[in-house]
């Protein structure tokens, strides 16, 4: 069960855009189902998962997902859902650009939604699961059909959702605790994500993780879904983006700042991530 209208299939590379600014669908993933590799697009996404477990690498943390669990992903956020083998799982999603829910933000929460939401993991009381539910639910039947009124409706339920969901936030979640090999990757995943502006060797990261450089490179890619340097570039990348996006600096000096020792592997490396050469997205994009 879904309603794609508005958005495409995903790009070819781990950035996927958008042309419309709202989605809502619930999909039910069969057991073992592959999501295949990492993506990240320009808009917020909502995960909830109404029955089964799943595993989520996102930006460098790892998260167990379970029934009755919702996931907020900020725009320009890497992630992975990775699904067991032993059960299928159901699932809502809503994605949505600024612009949508800009009344939202600056009415809440001083116009930054990622404020109203520190917990990116939240396990939703199991009284008010059946209320998200039908919210979700609402906004699949207003996406179904068009009049003067859907528009509305559709940021109106979905304002009522994230009211929701901010209200829950005041619960403070139980810790995670990671099974020792997602720990280990989850630590070399950090140490990566954090040093990335500086030269940063398979070997560091292993080190990271407590791993050996073998291990590591074999169980890193199971994870994320990539190898250590594809990681490493896309961390990169994402935020070079992030400076093309916020300042006016040249690119070459973006690229060095960024990790990048040669200016042309970046723009070859950015044009095939984003679909376009670094200058132009530039000039496309502007601030998300």
């Amino acid at each position: 069960m879904s309603d794609n209208q508005g958005f495409p299939q995903p790009n070819e590379g781990k950035y996927r855009n958008i042309i419309q600014e709202f989605m809502v669908e619930r999909t039910r993933r069969p057991a073992g189902f592959s999501m295949g590799g990492p993506h990240y697009h320009p808009y917020y996404e909502l995960y909830y998962l109404v029955t089964g477990r799943c595993r989520m690498f996102i930006q460098y943390k790892l998260y167990y997902v379970s029934a009755g669990d919702m996931v907020f992903l900020p725009p320009s956020c890497l992630h992975r859902t990775t699904y067991g083998q032993g059960q299928a799982v159901d699932r809502f999603t809503a994605n949505f650009t600024p612009g949508f829910v800009r009344a939202f933000t600056e009415s809440c929460t001083g116009g930054a939604l990622p404020s109203a939401f520190p917990h990116q993991k939240l396990t939703i009381p199991e009284g008010s699961r059946s209320e998200v539910e039908q919210l979700f639910s609402s906004m699949i039947r207003e996406s179904l059909q068009e009049d003067p009124f859907t528009q509305i409706q559709k940021k109106s339920l979905l304002f009522q959702l994230l009211a929701l969901l901010g209200r829950c936030q005041q619960a403070i979640p139980a810790p995670q605790l990671l099974v020792p090999d997602d720990k280990a990757i989850q630590q070399a995943a950090q140490f990566i994500y954090r040093h990335h502006r500086e030269p940063v060797s398979l070997e560091q990261a292993a080190r990271a993780g407590h791993l050996s450089p073998t291990y590591f490179s074999r169980r890193f890619r199971q994870v994320t879904g990539m190898r250590f340097k594809e990681y490493l570039t896309h961390v990169r990348l994402l935020d070079a983006a992030e400076l093309l996006r916020a300042t006016g600096r040249p690119v070459t000096e973006i690229a060095v700042t960024c990790g990048f020792s040669d200016g042309n592997y970046f723009g070859d490396a950015f044009k095939k991530a984003y679909g376009m050469p670094p200058s132009q997205f530039r000039k496309n994009r502007g601030p998300i």
